[in-house]
Formats: C-alpha cells, structure tokens, sequence
C-alpha cells in the first residue's frame, strides 16, 4: 500500500462527484473541459455498469451545461445513423426512425452497447432534443468500422430518397454483394471491385450535390458522403487486418486511425461547443494502448486526437477497486459474468480505492505537478483494463493497463465498485 503522505496528497487533488446525471459539474471540472472540443469518456471495462450510468450523467453534463451537440460512440458509423435517427424522432434522417431505443440499438449488433443504460441515455437525447430546431438537436455519430458492406443500407435509403436509379444500380449492388473471402487474392480483387464501387458513388454524390440536398438536406447529403469514404476506411482496413491471422498490432494501428478520422469528421460538422466521445480507456487515452496486448505500444485514437487538437482534447479514464462485469470469455466466446477481488496491493488502483468518497474525480494533471506524488503519479502505474474479451486465468487480480496516468489522461474517475450491465430487455424499466 502506499504511503500516508502519497494517500493525503490523491485525497486532495480528488473531486467528488455524484453519480446522478441530474448534479452539476463540480465548478473545477467544469473549468477544466469547457474549452475543450472533444472531450473523451473511456470506461474500464465494455461491461461495468457503473462505468455507463456515470458517463450518462457526464453525457448530460456536457450537453445542458457545455453546449456540446454530438454524442460519438466507439460503434459502427453506418449503424449509428439509425441512433441518430431515434434521437432527432426521424427529423432529417438518413434512414427512417427506430420505432424505439431497443430496436435502434439492435442495429448495431454490439452486446457492449445492447443495455439499460444506453438505452436511458438514447431515451433522454431524444426527450432534449424533441422541443429543439435541428441545429440545436444532439447529433449520434458512430466512429468504428466494420465490413465494407455495412453502409449500404443508409446509402440505399439516401439514395432512394434523392436519386432512384442510384438505388437499384450495380454500384451500391457490388458493395452490397461484398464478401471477405479466404483466399487472399480473391479477397483482394472484391475488395478493389468494392472501392471502384465507392469512387462512382461518391463521384456521383459530388456531381449531384444541389438537386440531392434539395431533395433532402446538406446535412443528410454530408452524412451520405461520410458513409462512402467510410466503405473506403473497410476496405483499407480489411486489407491490413488480414496480413495476419488474429488480432495484430497493425490491425489494431489502422482501425484507431480512422476512428480519430471519423472523430474529427464528427468535430467538424458539430453544430455545437463540442464532441462526447464514448469509448474504452485504451482508444480514448492519449499515447499506446499499454495493455499488455500485442498491440499495447500502437498509438491510440486518443493520441491522433491530442496532436490534432492540443488542450482541446480531454480525456478521462475509469477505475474501479472490485467487482463483476460482463466480457466475452476466452474459449467460450459468449458474453459472461466475471468477478474480481481487491487489487493487488502495489497498484494505483489499491491506492485510488484507499481514497475516501468515491465516485470522484482524479485531477491528473494538478497531481502531475504535486511534489508529493512527484515519481508516484509520474511513473507507470496499474489500473484495471479489461477489453471486450476477458481471460479468468491470468491471474494478478484481473487485467491491468500499465502506464503513466497524467500522460494518458486529464481525470481518472475512480468507482469504488463494478457491477455487471444489464442487457436490454432484462430489467426492463430501469435505468440501469
């Protein structure tokens, strides 16, 4: 365990915070992110809930008291439309409405994403934004990839809506046919037929900008001609994430690439103070994963976003002592609930538990420039990371990041304990 002298130093650069989406922003926080333009929320794990009904209320934070109009998740940027669409009630969709959160959120086919909490947060969204014109409404952008047919279906209702012929035409047929098959050369030859594709449609788009914004909106027009550069990013994506088999540090690279990409395309077209970026601690967090993964030294999206944006990208990163979550287990390759005890002693996270009132906030940065905590706080530290897949067997209290914290992020939210999501459907009514 650490020290008293290290214990009363976190203690005083701690903020607590209330876990309800309904207080303010403690007003050095508020300091802190108001003249950022992205402000980065990561979570310890896919399946803390605690992690997701925290961010919630920062999410609200953001959004009343910053200004911040666009919401974007570490998900499918095709799949995200539909978000959109339920949010902003179908106004000046690129795909018709979901009838309801749950069905919005099957889109995405994420079991990450596939629970209460979010669904509370899509349901609040769509009640801020109902009495709101539409540059005032919160946008859901998605910044992941997928495959390279995953856009087709909101390219397919664009299309229909503004140009008929485009719809049923072997361009967008091609990219809807696209495979990923094993052997390489073929896989090549469909991938180049893929992005020949999206070249015509997208010159198509650019040719035809004012009759299809007039049949539909600038904005539709521009989420459209993401979509096609979005199929590109798959196809190129595909391409180096297939050089190897498994996961690879250059599969890794690239999608992170492109998420900052989508991140900034999102920042861009923000019709507000800013961008609340959803995602885990290891892609919002400035520097390389640290994970221990064979990817752990890759430049993270976070990173990409820190040099383009300096100050004005902020991210915060999650910790919690103990508990369960949800994972994928390794073998099983089904959604579980895991268990993990008390931290190892010698870890940030036993210190950061050992800090009274909790939930709070970690001011990293004022802790950075503490002497007490000079060579504590400076030097790598554990804190608990737990990816999409979780492995009960490795030992040592669970998985851990391990890296230098000011270096990484502006705040640490440390939970005091994690409880497992609960998926939609199965506690129905709770904002949970």
């Amino acid at each position: 365990m650490v020290g008293h002298r290290i214990g009363r130093a976190l203690r005083e650069h701690a903020v607590s915070i209330a876990p309800t989406a309904s207080t303010p922003f403690p007003p050095q926080v508020a300091r802190s992110v108001d003249d950022a333009r992205i402000v980065g929320l990561g979570e310890a794990t896919h399946g803390t809930r605690e992690c997701f009904t925290t961010k919630h209320g920062l999410v609200k934070r953001l959004v009343t008291e910053l200004g911040f109009r666009t919401i974007a998740f570490e998900a499918d940027a095709a799949a995200a439309t539909v978000l959109d669409a339920y949010v902003r009630d179908g106004r000046d969709p690129v795909v018709g409405t979901a009838a309801d959160a749950d069905s919005a959120l099957a889109e995405l086919d994420m079991w990450q994403w596939q629970t209460e909490s979010v669904r509370g947060l899509l349901d609040w969204l769509r009640e801020f934004n109902a009495e709101r014109q539409l540059p005032d409404q919160v946008r859901i952008r998605g910044v992941d990839l997928s495959t390279p047919a995953a856009p087709v279906q909101p390219l397919r209702a664009y299309f229909e809506r503004v140009d008929p012929d485009a719809a049923q035409g072997e361009a967008l047929q091609t990219v809807a046919d696209a495979t990923l098959p094993d052997d390489a050369d073929e896989r090549e030859r469909t991938l180049e037929a893929v992005a020949a594709a999206t070249a015509t449609l997208a010159a198509r788009l650019d040719a035809n900008r004012d009759p299809y914004e007039a049949a539909s909106s600038a904005t539709a027009w521009q989420t459209a001609s993401h979509l096609c550069r979005v199929v590109g990013q798959a196809c190129e994506w595909a391409r180096i994430r297939h050089r190897e088999p498994g996961p690879h540090p250059d599969g890794m690279a690239a999608r992170d690439r492109f998420m900052a990409e989508n991140a900034l395309w999102a920042l861009e077209r923000d019709s507000g103070a800013g961008v609340a970026l959803w995602a885990h601690d290891g892609h919002v967090q400035r520097g390389t994963f640290d994970d221990g993964t064979p990817w752990e030294d890759v430049t993270t999206m976070g990173d990409r976003l820190a040099r383009e944006l300096g100050d004005d990208y902020r991210p915060v990163g999650f910790d919690f002592a103990s508990g369960s979550f949800r994972a994928v287990g390794v073998g099983s390759g089904d959604v579980e609930t895991f268990t993990v005890g008390e931290p190892p002693a010698d870890s940030a996270t036993a210190a950061f538990a050992a800090v009274d009132d909790a939930p709070y906030l970690l001011d990293l940065r004022g802790g950075a420039d503490d002497p007490r905590l000079d060579g504590w706080l400076t030097s790598k530290r554990r804190t608990r990371y737990v990816g999409s897949v979780f492995d009960p067997d490795a030992g040592d209290g669970g998985s851990f990041a391990w890296t230098v914290l000011p270096a990484s992020y502006d705040w640490l939210l440390v939970l005091p304990e994690s409880t497992p999501t609960r998926p939609i459907g199965e506690t129905r009514g709770q904002n949970a």
